[in-house]
Formats: structure tokens, C-alpha cells, sequence
């Protein structure tokens, strides 16, 4: 059981899916994509690329922002770091929870100093440098969105009972979206 109404934990959860949901549809659209050599070497490219960026950036700020403090400028945010603090867990859960969050935070603290500098403000020395600010593996997010997706499992069945999937429907509607492309 925890103080954490069933509401809240759902809305969690929903955000979570999202940025779960967002970072799919990238991979699916941009990374894993067959047609993504044909699409970078046709008259399209460059609005090819714009999109890849633009969703490449709005992926990383849903990640940064699941990973905000509980509080930020007085205001309460809905965040790993509220569902750790104010969940009211019992020992066991907030245990599990807490170890989980180990496993996010080195992906998630490489998304700080982006989000910082780039992603939520133009950092003149970030912006002139042009300089990479985060250091990933290529199985890192791989192995982030696997942590959240435990994460969440854990804080929807303790709050509510069972697990929440997240929609790996994504990839099917990617490829309906690219086949209305061709």
C-alpha cells in the first residue's frame, strides 16, 4: 500500500508511457528505419533531418523532465524523484524503487546538462562549441527504458494492482505512416 492515490500513479504512469511512446517513434522513424539512407539521400533530407532533430529533442526533454525535483521553483512536479519522496512506500517497495532509480540515473544525469544548456535554453558557450554534452552508450537508452518500464510496473501494482505495459503499438503505426510516405 501507498499514499500514492491510484490518480496520481496512473498519471505517472501516462507520462512515463509518453516519453516511453516519443522515444519509439524516433527509433522506429529514424534509427531503425530501412528507408532512412533513401530518405537522407533524396530531395527530402533536409526535412528529414529537421524532424529527426526536432523529435530527437523532444524525446530527451520528456526523459529530462520525468527526472525533475519533487519541487522546482515552489511548484510541485510530477516526477521519479515525487513518486520516491512522497509515495509513501512501504520499506520493501521504496527499496525496489530506489534501486531502479539507481539504474536510471546515469542515462538521466548525461540529459541534465543538454536539457540545461540546449534543450531549455541557448547556453552561448553550449551553443558556439558545438561540442557533444552528454556521453551514451548505444544500448543505454535501451537499458533506461527498460529500468521505467520496471519502475513503473512497480509503483502501478503497488497503487493499484498489476503491471502497466507500455504501448509498443508505436512501431506498428511508424510503419503505417511510412507506408502512406512511399
Amino acid at each position: 500500500m501507498s499514499a500514492l492515490s491510484p490518480l496520481v500513479a496512473t498519471e505517472f504512469c501516462k507520462l512515463c508511457n509518453w516519453a516511453y511512446e516519443c522515444w519509439l517513434n524516433h527509433r522506429e522513424l529514424f534509427d531503425e528505419n530501412p528507408r532512412a539512407s533513401e530518405l537522407q539521400q533524396s530531395h527530402a533530407s533536409h526535412a528529414f533531418e529537421r524532424l529527426s532533430i526536432i523529435s530527437h529533442e523532444y524525446v530527451l526533454l520528456q526523459i529530462a523532465k520525468l527526472h525533475d525535483n519533487a519541487v522546482v521553483a515552489g511548484q510541485v512536479t510530477l516526477s521519479v524523484d515525487y513518486v520516491l519522496r512522497y509515495g509513501g512506500w512501504d520499506p520493501v517497495t521504496q527499496d525496489q524503487l530506489n534501486a531502479i532509480a539507481v539504474q536510471m540515473d546515469h542515462f538521466q544525469k548525461n540529459l541534465r546538462s543538454v536539457r540545461n544548456r540546449l534543450l531549455s535554453h541557448n547556453d552561448l558557450s553550449a551553443v558556439v562549441s558545438g561540442s557533444p554534452l552528454g556521453d551514451f552508450q548505444p544500448e543505454d537508452d535501451n537499458k533506461y527504458f527498460a529500468a521505467l518500464q520496471e519502475f513503473v510496473n512497480l509503483v502501478y501494482d503497488r497503487t493499484i494492482g498489476g503491471p502497466y505495459p507500455f504501448n509498443d503499438l508505436v512501431k506498428n503505426e511508424v510503419a503505417d505512416f511510412l507506408a502512406q510516405l512511399k
